[in-house]
């Protein structure tokens, strides 16, 4: 029997000359392939959900696979089905004021990641909706405007406050409040808080009772309804980045290994929502009240719950660098915000003495290295200062981080961890 020559290579009269590796197709259907390359050549639209979950990048051992994927659903989104998109917000739209509830929208302060922990084919994830554009889950609003609620009512009742409420063992204060508010049993719940401020702090009370009213208990379900935040219009996506320098450090599970200079970065791209995309969100309700003005009330509340979470806690993943804010909605900044003057000398002539430097401590509560820029609020006057990003000493500070920061004047010349 005649042997079959190899893979690349082709019968010769006494000589086999090699040929190039084929280049390898994507791991899908044949036809399925040729129907995508022809959807992606053409000027039609694009679905970057599908793309995302059930397609690979052709790939011949040049370049990497997953950002070369991430690239794709990047430039698909690009274009997507503007028609669907309509559909999808008429239909959201007619669902919420079914529900009582009056839209507005949130533009995003900087970039948004949306379902960075959910499980892909490119081993990081992405919460599209099945018509292919990204969306905020309801249970997502929600969590984050319980969150703000919480973290405000806390802060009403105080440090003092809080360590007074009956613990269980090994239970910390705010676990105790979490528990206090979430249960289902009225007497308790009034006999271990609300009740023990009616007089001394009402208005913690009042807060309190709105908490359980709106987002519930381990028995009943909260009268608000969260919705699911969709685009407002076309969604743009942008490829980032992070870029562990110590990954042999962070991989090791013995101990071994110090983080050093010699080991290498290991990129890990992922896909975020770009800065100014505009979001619709909605707050509707689950039942009425016996008044129309209390449940109006509540409604509103909840309505502002969820704006400060959103421009105050932010949501989505990597809050804490700055991603998954929103902008005020009477704050609005311009597409471009211009950056802070340098402190250096001018060379057009001498500059006069700014006076004394200071040192004092701030909350970082913008940075945008995009734009060159960030703003620190001093945490004893509770002024706000611009600085240019040039300014920063040692690793960028992330939104809400505690940094102390040097002051000549009015101008901010060093900000840095601490």
């Amino acid at each position: 029997m005649m042997r079959q020559p190899p893979r690349g290579e082709r019968r010769s009269e006494g000589k086999k000359e090699p040929q190039p590796a084929p280049t390898p197709a994507p791991p899908i259907p044949h036809q399925a392939a040729q129907a995508f390359r022809a959807q992606w050549q053409g000027s039609g639209a694009l679905n970057a959900s599908l793309i995302f979950d059930r397609y690979a990048p052709d790939w011949a051992g040049k370049g990497e696979i997953k950002k070369d994927g991430l690239a794709v659903v990047e430039k698909a989104a690009g274009r997507g089905d503007q028609k669907a998109l309509a559909a999808v917000q008429t239909r959201w739209r007619r669902l919420v004021e079914a529900a009582g509830a009056q839209p507005f929208t949130l533009k995003t302060d900087w970039r948004l990641i949306a379902g960075l922990g959910r499980k892909g084919p490119l081993e990081v994830g992405f919460t599209f909706h099945r018509y292919g554009f990204p969306i905020l889950p309801g249970s997502s609003v929600k969590g984050v405007a319980r969150a703000w609620a919480f973290y405000h009512l806390a802060e009403m009742l105080g440090e003092s406050e809080l360590n007074r409420i009956e613990r269980r063992k090994g239970e910390s204060t705010l676990a105790a409040l979490e528990r206090l508010l979430s249960t289902a049993d009225p007497r308790q719940y009034e006999e271990s808080l609300a009740g023990r401020y009616r007089q001394s702090r009402p208005e913690a009370a009042a807060t309190a009772d709105d908490f359980r009213a709106l987002f519930g208990t381990t028995g009943a379900a909260g009268l608000a309804i969260f919705f699911d935040a969709i685009p407002a219009g076309q969604p743009r996506l942008q490829l980032d980045i992070m870029n562990p320098h110590f990954p042999d450090y962070y991989g090791d599970k013995n101990g071994h290994v110090p983080p050093a200079d010699w080991q290498s970065p290991k990129p890990v791209y992922f896909l975020t929502v770009a800065e100014g995309s505009e979001f619709l969100f909605a707050v509707g309700w689950r039942q009425p009240l016996a008044s129309d003005a209390e449940a109006a009330r509540l409604q509103s509340t909840a309505r502002d719950w969820l704006i400060r979470g959103l421009t105050d806690l932010g949501i989505g993943a990597k809050t804490s660098a700055g991603y998954g804010y929103f902008q005020p909605q009477s704050t609005a900044l311009p597409d471009r915000a211009p950056v802070a003057p340098s402190s250096a000398p001018s060379s057009v002539g001498p500059v006069p003495p700014a006076g004394p430097l200071q040192t004092r401590r701030g909350t970082i509560v913008e940075i945008r290295p995009d734009k060159r820029y960030g703003k620190v609020r001093d945490v004893e006057t509770g002024h706000e200062y611009r600085f240019p990003i040039e300014a920063i000493q040692g690793d960028t500070p992330g939104k809400k981080s505690t940094v102390a920061f040097d002051l000549q004047g009015d101008q901010v010349v060093k900000v840095r961890k601490g």
